[in-house]
């Protein structure tokens, strides 16, 4: 009987030191351009002299843009929110950042629009862009940071720190770090605790997991390998059934099938209309499915569930307390001597939610102190977040 085994987080300690030697690397480079600590260091446009854009500046208040929810979330998260100035459009989050001027999504942003806030320091997820852009803002005398990191907490923990780095916050930054591998361990742990129950249930406490992102007349598309699902799922110890693909990939009804998931995630941005998770219950990929035949599709905020973000102890508490369900209905063992519908399963999910809640209640995945507990879904279909 396959029995999950949970992957090892580095060490608290561990941490700090990783964190010490690039801090010395950092330090040593940053007369001008970007010192890389590590293979997956951020991209530089470093402007060889200054321009009319930083004339017109207070030299002791960086101006900050932030393109891609992640960046602005860490920058926020870091007690520097009051230095940005503008942010793209999938920056919602924390709700001060609604408030600032929005120049549009992070992929295509243009020079006009970036200049004219006359920031001295642009910070991009990785897809921002377009590259002429980068390369336009930083000839006039910007200095242009893109981030090219692990989509894991790892590459997290690194953009973290360098961030701290650039806008002061370095001990503000070393404690974010050391938090959040903190409240990673603890969801870790307790999810470890939770599915050793089901250890004499006959079943295999093992997870079979897909992240949906977008649905259309082509078909489901999907979150595989080196992707943030992909990161959330490996730390549980699940298994993600796309992460044979890389990045987000169409796949066939057929695969989905036979790979059959236990539990399915939807990206909140997709998602239309108040049976738009049932909609994808019945999708003709996913109906036949163990997730599909008892609905166990979630609605998860693009913001957490797609990018890089200083809350993924609470993305990662979602995706726990999903699997715990789908093994709660399995050791249940409810039998299924044919497929059910969609309405049936939605009808049945009703009925067994209440032994499902006192099934979890015995082994909750308690709140982590220190982070945000909102998990409002986000409809408004604002693209790809990072």
């Amino acid at each position: 009987m396959a029995k999950t085994k949970l992957p090892s987080l580095v060490s608290t300690k561990k941490v700090l030191h990783r964190l010490s030697v690039i801090s010395v690397f950092w330090c040593l480079g940053s007369g001008g351009a970007y010192a890389a600590a590590t293979s997956s260091a951020p991209n530089t446009h470093t402007a060889q002299s200054a321009s009319s854009v930083h004339e017109n500046q207070q030299a002791d208040t960086p101006r900050i843009i932030a393109a891609g929810g992640s960046v602005t979330e860490i920058i926020y998260a870091l007690g520097r929110g009051d230095w940005v100035v503008a942010t793209d459009s999938t920056s919602m989050f924390p709700a001060a950042a609604t408030e600032v001027t929005k120049l549009g999504y992070f992929r295509q942003l243009s020079t006009e629009g970036v200049l004219a806030q006359q920031p001295s320091l642009l910070l991009g997820a990785s897809a921002t862009g377009p590259e002429p852009m980068l390369e336009q803002v930083a000839k006039a005398g910007v200095d242009v940071h893109v981030y090219h990191v692990s989509k894991d907490i790892d590459g997290l923990s690194e953009m973290v720190f360098d961030i701290g780095h650039r806008v002061s916050a370095v001990e503000k930054a070393e404690q974010l770090v050391t938090d959040l591998h903190r409240q990673v361990d603890v969801q870790q742990r307790q999810y470890s605790e939770a599915i050793a129950s089901y250890a004499s249930t006959g079943y295999p406490n093992t997870i079979n997991a897909l992240f949906v992102v977008a649905n259309n007349d082509r078909g489901i598309t999907v979150a595989g390998a080196k992707t943030v699902p992909q990161a959330l799922f490996d730390t549980l110890g699940m298994t993600n059934i796309a992460s044979d693909l890389n990045g987000y990939k169409l796949m066939d009804a057929e695969s989905v099938l036979m790979r059959n998931p236990d539990v399915v995630f939807a990206a909140g941005h997709m998602l239309h209309g108040e049976n738009a998770l049932s909609s994808l219950c019945s999708h003709h990929a996913i109906a036949a499915t163990f997730a599909g035949q008892h609905c166990l599709v979630k609605a998860m905020d693009s913001s957490i569930g797609l990018g890089l973000s200083p809350r993924f102890a609470i993305a990662l508490k979602a995706v726990a307390e999903h699997g715990l369900r789908a093994l709660s209905i399995k050791a249940a063992d409810t039998p299924m001597q044919e497929p059910v519908s969609s309405q049936s399963a939605i009808q049945n999910g009703v009925i067994q939610e209440q032994a499902i809640q006192v099934s979890i209640a015995k082994s909750p995945i308690a709140e982590s102190t220190g982070v945000d507990k909102s998990t409002k879904t986000d409809t408004q279909g604002m693209g790809r977040f990072e």
